[in-house]
């Protein structure tokens, strides 16, 4: 029998069997071709290369171009892409081109990919060490520069159509335990390191917190206002190619990750009081346009935030711990306190509760677990 929407069978004396379509009979019916071979994937590969080949000749004038993949990416990227996404996502996707694109596909003609090229290619991603997560990432721009192509009339059909990309394994997260985070917290305090404090009680993302401004803070209500993001970012030559130079990087100041991500959140009332403390040796200028984490009236630097921390977690022995841990730890905290997932998800500014799950996935479970030993305990067994 054959999959769900492939015509690939496996026959009676073992080997499989691959129907394609060639044209039609005289008489209206459709008219097949066969592929054979010993194993599925084999003859899948095969089917794609062949399906492709008669969409090639269906299309003559798609392959009359020339036109490569590194020429179309490079030009769909700069015309179409730029200014159309964040600066940050920008630059991602000049470093998935230039690193893991082009160095397999750059030269090939763009209406020369097949499935089975594509197939080859995501092995030989794998092949790199890539994380699923990176390997999706990767084919879903090449997919979405397939697709402006078909578009433009450059290929006749898009090859990434029908191939889905390693479903990528969400990791677990690493959490600080309660012990580790009263140790932090107690080195914190002594160091008077503010920033990592803020980001343990407010969940906010690392340049989220660089970007707060004294005129983001409501003290009436006590809560702050997250409406802008900094980011450190390679700077790009004319043509749009990220510069390899070192020290060629600047520090922008930008939109929130998503429109989600634009909030209002309570602030705890010790921060507020920290927060009172240092506002009170600011001038009234830096209180109007100042950087609450900032040095004068520049913002400060994800950076060097993230190497100070890094300094303290290593002078207490604590393994496997990085700035946004913090945020992890935030949530994992409320959820053992059990708020509920949609109060979660909106302080740490997710699209969907979904996702909140599916990042926290670990707490949930084991909240349930406990519930579940709770239940055991009452059965008279």
């Amino acid at each position: 029998m054959a999959r769900h929407g492939e015509n690939i069978y496996k026959r009676k004396d073992g080997r499989y069997e691959g129907r394609y379509v060639i044209g039609k009979k005289c008489d209206g019916s459709t008219r097949f071709g066969y592929i054979y071979g010993s194993r599925y994937i084999e003859v899948k590969m095969r089917l794609l290369e062949k399906k492709a080949e008669i969409q090639r000749a269906a299309h003559p004038e798609a392959t009359a171009h020339g036109i490569t993949i590194e020429k179309w990416m490079r030009h769909w990227l700069e015309a179409d892409v730029r200014g159309a996404v964040k600066a940050s996502s920008y630059m991602a996707y000049q470093n998935q081109l230039n690193r893991h694109i082009l160095p397999y596909l750059g030269k090939t003609d763009i209406a020369a990919v097949t499935p089975g090229t594509l197939h080859l290619f995501l092995q030989y991603l794998k092949e790199k060490g890539l994380g699923d997560s990176t390997v999706k990432g990767i084919y879903r721009l090449l997919s979405s520069a397939m697709r402006a192509a078909l578009e433009e009339g450059l290929i006749g059909k898009n090859p990434c159509r029908k191939i889905r990309a390693i479903q990528a394994e969400r990791p677990r997260q690493r959490v600080l335990s309660r012990e580790e985070q009263m140790r932090l917290e107690k080195a914190l305090k002594e160091k008077k390191d503010l920033t990592a404090l803020f980001a343990m009680y407010t969940g906010l993302r690392l340049g989220e917190i660089c970007g707060l401004k004294w005129s983001d803070i409501d003290w009436e209500n006590g809560t702050a206002t997250v409406c802008r993001t900094v980011q450190r970012l390679k700077q790009t030559s004319p043509d749009g190619i990220m510069t390899q130079k070192r020290g060629k990087t600047c520090l922008t100041v930008g939109s929130p990750k998503s429109y989600s991500s634009c909030r209002t959140i309570p602030v705890p009332a010790f921060l507020l009081k920290r927060l009172e403390e240092q506002i009170e040796r600011k001038t009234d200028c830096e209180r109007d346009l100042g950087y609450v984490f900032g040095v004068e009236m520049r913002a400060a630097d994800p950076r060097t935030v993230q190497r100070r921390f890094e300094q303290i977690i290593k002078s207490l022995g604590i393994a496997g711990v990085h700035f946004h841990t913090l945020r992890h730890s935030y949530a994992t905290r409320l959820f053992e306190m059990g708020v509920d997932v949609k109060t979660i998800s909106q302080l740490l500014g997710h699209s969907s509760s979904k996702m909140t799950l599916d990042c926290y996935v670990h707490s949930h479970l084991d909240r349930q677990r406990s519930a579940i030993a709770r239940l055991a305990a009452c059965a008279n067994l």
